[in-house]
């Protein structure tokens, strides 16, 4: 594969393939007293999403809004290997050590699908008043990634899913993720 057709499919998974499956991160499921219905996932879809990616470049910043709230995450893909990136704003006496232990069900679930992880805090940027604390995943695709459509399906439906369960793990403790209701302009 030569240089500029990778980049085309980096650039394809990043700003199509993966919007698309993050819509899913919230969806409409019909009711079990209902008839079955032959609904899609892209019609049952509910989250919104919102995008920055500079061509050329080998990550994409994502604002998901979900289950009423709003998820900043970040993903850098390098040919086959992965970075995801949530970050929630450091409010209150939020900070890297005390998100951790909120966080274990959803870190087991995570690593056992091969993801490494860690959590860090940070500043905004370019606003180095906005304090984060970011939660950092790693993993590596196999080496064709790029040429395989059943690799991509695999990496995409499991970042949708980390993140559905990361929402869903904040919301449960009661976490808000947006950064504009934490004040910060995005």
């Amino acid at each position: 594969m030569k240089i500029e057709q990778a980049q085309e499919r980096i650039e394809d998974f990043l700003t199509r393939q993966m919007v698309e499956a993050l819509r899913a991160v919230e969806y409409e499921q019909p009711r079990f007293d209902s008839e079955p219905q032959d609904s899609s996932l892209p019609d049952a879809s509910r989250a919104a999403v919102v995008f920055r990616h500079v061509r050329g470049a080998s990550d994409c910043l994502y604002l998901v809004r979900a289950f009423g709230d709003e998820l900043l995450m970040q993903l850098q893909l390098n040919v086959f290997r992965f970075v995801v990136v949530y970050r929630v704003p450091a409010v209150a006496a939020l900070d890297a050590i005390s998100l951790t232990p909120r966080l274990e069900r959803w870190r087991i679930g995570a690593e056992h699908a091969g993801w490494t992880l860690g959590w860090r805090d940070s500043l905004g940027w370019p606003d180095a008043t906005q304090r984060f604390v970011e939660t950092y995943c790693y993993a590596f695709a196999k080496d064709d990634f790029l040429g395989d459509p059943v690799q991509q399906l695999y990496w995409r439906t499991d970042i949708m899913q980390m993140s559905r369960a990361f929402l869903l793990e904040m919301q449960r403790y009661g976490v808000v993720l947006s950064p504009r209701a934490a004040g910060y302009e995005l």
